[in-house]
């Protein structure tokens, strides 16, 4: 009978600091959570877009993952889709995603792993590139809040 309470007495224990503590697996994570951002960027022409991209920035500790897809309204030319990263004014890293007709999907992180602190900013511009000329966006600023 003594062995039986001691361990309802230990499994009590046990839950009771469960509670108070938490996972520490758990908090972790949640502590590093942001609002995730959603985003979509036109390259103005006078029917609509030369060319666009849309998708998500899911932030991160130090990295975002970023998700979407890139397209080109034209038959001609290419779309850029550029992706920056900044920690205040200071850019940490940068990648792009190009289309030459229809639309692409993405899928890629964006951020430096070892810098601490991370970065706070994703800056997106889309180009379009004929064989003359580029057209652009305005640049589209997400923060990490």
């Amino acid at each position: 009978m003594i062995g039986i309470r001691r361990v309802v007495a230990v499994v009590a224990l046990a839950l009771a600091l469960g509670a108070v503590v938490g996972t520490p697996g758990a908090s972790a994570k949640a502590e590093a959570g942001w609002a995730d951002d959603f985003f979509s960027v036109c390259v103005p022409d006078a029917a609509g877009c030369f060319g666009y991209t849309y998708g998500t920035v899911v932030w991160g500790n130090r990295t975002a993952t970023i998700s979407g897809t890139v397209a080109n309204e034209y038959t001609s030319g290419y779309v850029t889709a550029y992706f920056e990263a900044y920690a205040g004014s200071t850019k940490v890293t940068s990648t792009t995603r190009t289309v030459s007709s229809g639309t692409r999907g993405y899928q890629f992180g964006l951020g430096d792993p070892d810098r601490v602190g991370g970065f706070d900013r994703t800056k997106i511009t889309v180009c379009w590139h004929g064989t003359d000329s580029k057209v652009c966006s305005a640049p589209l600023n997400l923060w990490r809040d």
